[in-house]
């Protein structure tokens, strides 16, 4: 028969051991809990910082550099060709599965808006090799573009991409496949110097947009 100082210890190492569990239970409530708290504070902290406003920082005078592209009709499009008109500018391609949707549809909402032969819109492919002028054709018809006023533009990807990069200080690259680009809108005056950029899928910007192509087309 056990004696009574054996139970005494048997009940002690079990309440010691129920006490291990409910610390155990709490240590992992508390680490969960943390790991939330976190994982929140995070995820704000991420919102934050990609849903500022865009910042306006001061712009310094640049001129579009001349190029010579094709259009989706086949023709010759060099920069004199805009000379005298107001002209909205982007960087797309049309297997694009993220931004570029939203930027066409921006862009065609701004020609729909303008109906002014004085404003044009000019989208240059960053993947030129795919799109053709085939490819663009179709692709200009699926969003309602009016050819005489709207350019998709393919042609040396060299070019384009220095276009880009140098000329409308835009990043356009190439990688493995991977075709990063910037989602923004160039606003170009009659005398071909950037007037200003756009975030195309913020909505302020797009309405500042606006009322700067209205600025420019009472000049």
């Amino acid at each position: 028969m056990p004696s009574v100082s054996t139970n005494k210890m048997e009940n002690y190492s079990s309440n010691l051991s129920q006490v291990n569990r409910k610390i155990d239970k709490s240590t992992l409530l508390w680490i969960v809990l943390g790991i939330i708290i976190i994982s929140i504070a995070l995820f704000n902290i991420w919102s934050f910082f990609n849903n500022k406003p865009e910042s306006n920082p001061e712009i310094v005078t640049t001129n579009v550099p001349n190029f010579s592209l094709i259009n989706q009709q086949g023709d010759s499009l060099t920069l004199s060709d805009l000379t005298g008109k107001v002209w909205v500018a982007d960087f797309i391609f049309t297997n694009c599965p993220t931004i570029c949707p939203k930027m066409t549809l921006e862009m065609a909402n701004l020609q729909s808006e303008f109906d002014s032969q004085k404003i044009n819109f000019v989208s240059f492919t960053v993947d030129p090799e795919r799109d053709t002028t085939d490819v663009l054709s179709r692709y200009a018809m699926q969003h309602g573009a009016d050819e005489s006023r709207w350019h998709f533009l393919t042609g040396d990807k060299a070019q384009i991409y220095k276009l880009a990069n140098e000329g409308f200080k835009l990043a356009a690259a190439y990688h493995e496949g991977i075709l990063p680009h910037s989602r923004k809108f160039v606003l170009v005056a009659p005398d071909g110097v950037i007037y200003d950029y756009y975030d195309s899928h913020h909505k302020p910007a797009m309405k500042r947009l606006r009322e700067d192509v209205k600025t420019l087309l009472e000049r």
